[in-house]
C-alpha cells in the first residue's frame, strides 16, 4: 500500500482522521462532515487550493478503499487529528498516524521542522483521557476562542450562542494548516500498509502507568574534546551532540531519539551522563554513547559505573565520519572494555552506522529493556484483603 503520487495541484493539503461514531455513525458523522467542510472551504480561500482535504466519506462506494486511502495518506502535507475519547481506543486511527508519521520521519529524519500532525479538539477532554505522551500537544493556541477549548468543536457547533465562535476556530485553523504545510515542506512519499503498522496508542492507553523511558547520552562538549578530535559533531553540552550531523540530518540525537519514541507512542526522559538521575529512577534504560566517551577519563568512569547495574547500549558510529570510521575497531574495543555488561545486553547495537540504523535499533533496545524492567520490578501486593466482599451480578429479576 505505497499511494500513487499525485500532481502537486492535486495533492490535498490535509488528511482529517477521526473516530467513527458507535451510535448511528451515518447520522453523528455528520457533524464530522460539516467540520471537515467548513474546513475546506477556508482552506480553499486562503490557498487557492483544488483540493483542500481528503475524509474517508468522499471515497465513492465500489472503489478500492485501502487504496485510496494510501493515496491520501501519501499525498498530504499534513495530518489533521480530531482528538476526542474514542480516538484513542480506535486502532485504525493510531494506524492512520503511524503510517503517516513513518511517511514523515522518513523525509525529515534528524532535520529540525514542526509536527505535521495537528490536533484538534472535537469534544472537551480532561488530560487524563489522553496518551501521556501526547500531552505536549494538548495546548490550544492562546488566539484560539475560548469557548473552543472549553467545549470542543463539536461542542461549539451544537450550541447556537457559540456559532460566531465556531466560524472563528475553523478559520484559524485553516490558518495553522497553511501555515504548518509551508513550513514542513513535506513531499508526497510512501506510505506502509495499514495492515503492518501498529498504533502507537495499544500500549498507552489513557490513565496507564506505561513506565517512560529513560534516554542517557553519553558525550563530550566541544571545549572538552581532545585537540585531534573534529567538532563538527558536538555542541556546547552533551545534549547538543549530532553524531549523524550532515545536509540531511540536523537534530542532535537526544532530540532524534525522542522523535522516535513518540512516534511509537513512548515517553521518553532525555538526561546526560554527567547528570543526576532524573524521576522516576527505576524507569527502563537505553544509553546512547557517543564511541569516544570511553577515551574521555572522568566520562569513562562514569560508563563503568553506569555499567555496574546494566543498561542496553546503542553507539552511533557514523560512516561518514572519517576519523571514527578509522579508529573504528580501537574504539569498539574501548567501549566494550567500558560497558562489558551493556553491551552484552539483547538489543544493544554496538556500531549504528546512520540514522536509519538508529532509527531501527532503538525500537528494538527500548523494547528489551521494557521486558527487562517488567522482570526485574518489584510489585508490592496488597498487605491485607479487602474488608468487602467483591460484587456480583445479579439477575434483574431475583
Amino acid at each position: 500500500m505505497a499511494g500513487r503520487i499525485q500532481a502537486e495541484e492535486r495533492r490535498p493539503y490535509f488528511f482529517l482522521s477521526y473516530a467513527r461514531s458507535r451510535y448511528r455513525p451515518e447520522d453523528s458523522d455528520r457533524w464530522v462532515a460539516k467540520f471537515f467542510n467548513d474546513l475546506c472551504h477556508d482552506i480553499g480561500q486562503a490557498t487557492g487550493a483544488l483540493n483542500p482535504g481528503f475524509m474517508d466519506r468522499q471515497i465513492p462506494v465500489g472503489s478500492e478503499w485501502p487504496d485510496q486511502l494510501a493515496d491520501a495518506l501519501a499525498n498530504c502535507r499534513v495530518f489533521v487529528a480530531l482528538f476526542s475519547p474514542p480516538y484513542f481506543t480506535s486502532e485504525y486511527c493510531g494506524k492512520e498516524w503511524a503510517a503517516f508519521l513513518k511517511r514523515y520521519h522518513a523525509h525529515t529524519a534528524g532535520l529540525d521542522r514542526p509536527p505535521a500532525i495537528i490536533p484538534a479538539w472535537w469534544t472537551k477532554m480532561d488530560i487524563s483521557e489522553i496518551p501521556e505522551p501526547l500531552h505536549t500537544m494538548q495546548n490550544v493556541p492562546p488566539e484560539f476562542p475560548s469557548a473552543y477549548a472549553l467545549e470542543g468543536l463539536y461542542g461549539i457547533m451544537k450550541l447556537g450562542r457559540f456559532r460566531e465562535q465556531y466560524k472563528e476556530t475553523v478559520l484559524r485553523l485553516a490558518t495553522v494548516v497553511k501555515e504548518r504545510a509551508a513550513e514542513c515542506a513535506l513531499p508526497s512519499g510512501a506510505v506502509p500498509s495499514l495492515s503492518t503498522v501498529r498504533s502507537p496508542f495499544s500500549d498507552a492507553a489513557p490513565g496507564s502507568k506505561r513506565p517512560a523511558v529513560r534516554l542517557t547520552l553519553a558525550a563530550q562538549a566541544i571545549d572538552d574534546l581532545p585537540p585531534d578530535r573534529d567538532t563538527y559533531y558536538y555542541g556546547r553540552t552533551p545534549r547538543e551532540w549530532t553524531p549523524f550531523r550532515g545536509e540531511g540530518h540536523t537534530l542532535p540525537i537526544g532530540s532524534f531519539a525522542e522523535q522516535v519514541l513518540s512516534e511509537l507512542g513512548h515517553q521518553s526522559i532525555v538526561e546526560t551522563a554527567d547528570e543526576p538521575p532524573q524521576e522516576p529512577a527505576d524507569a527502563p534504560g537505553v544509553l546512547v554513547v557517543d564511541p569516544w566517551a570511553a577515551r574521555d577519563r572522568d566520562l569513562g568512569k562514569r560508563l563503568r559505573q553506569i555499567d555496574q547495574d546494566p543498561v542496553h547500549v546503542l553507539a552511533p558510529f557514523n560512516s561518514d565520519d572519517r576519523q571514527t570510521t578509522e579508529a573504528a575497531a580501537d574504539l569498539g574495543e574501548d567501549l566494550t572494555e567500558a560497558l562489558p555488561n551493556g553491551s552484552a545486553l539483547k538489543g544493544s547495537a554496538m556500531r549504528v552506522t546512520s540514522p536509519a540504523a538508529f532509527r531501527d535499533a532503538l525500537p528494538k533496545a527500548v523494547n528489551e529493556a521494557l521486558t527487562r524492567y517488567l522482570k526485574t520490578t518489584n510489585v508490592h501486593p496488597p498487605q491485607t484483603p479487602p474488608s468487602m466482599s467483591r460484587p456480583t451480578l445479579r439477575d434483574p429479576e431475583s
